[in-house]
């Protein structure tokens, strides 16, 4: 199944290929301010540290699967 990713800044959106950006209401829409398309993947390429049998599986009941990315940094005391 292909697969198309849009992404802006922490959030990602992958739908269907063919489908485009679903419509969503309320805070919802909020997420979807400012994607871009950024490629077509086959679904057994999606990025890295996506579970594909999630974005599967939210694709067959939403139409759509929307994560937010976050990272941090955490600082060290590295002993000599």
């Amino acid at each position: 199944m292909l697969v198309d990713i849009f992404q802006v800044q922490d959030r990602t959106l992958i739908v269907e290929d063919g489908k485009g950006i679903p419509r969503i209401s309320g805070e919802g829409s909020k997420f979807l301010e400012g994607m871009v398309f950024q490629r077509q993947v086959d679904l057994s390429n999606i990025p890295t540290g996506l579970d594909r049998a999630a974005v599967l599986q939210s694709l067959q009941a939403r139409g759509y699967f929307a994560t937010r990315y976050s990272s941090g940094f955490q600082e060290l005391d590295i002993q000599e």
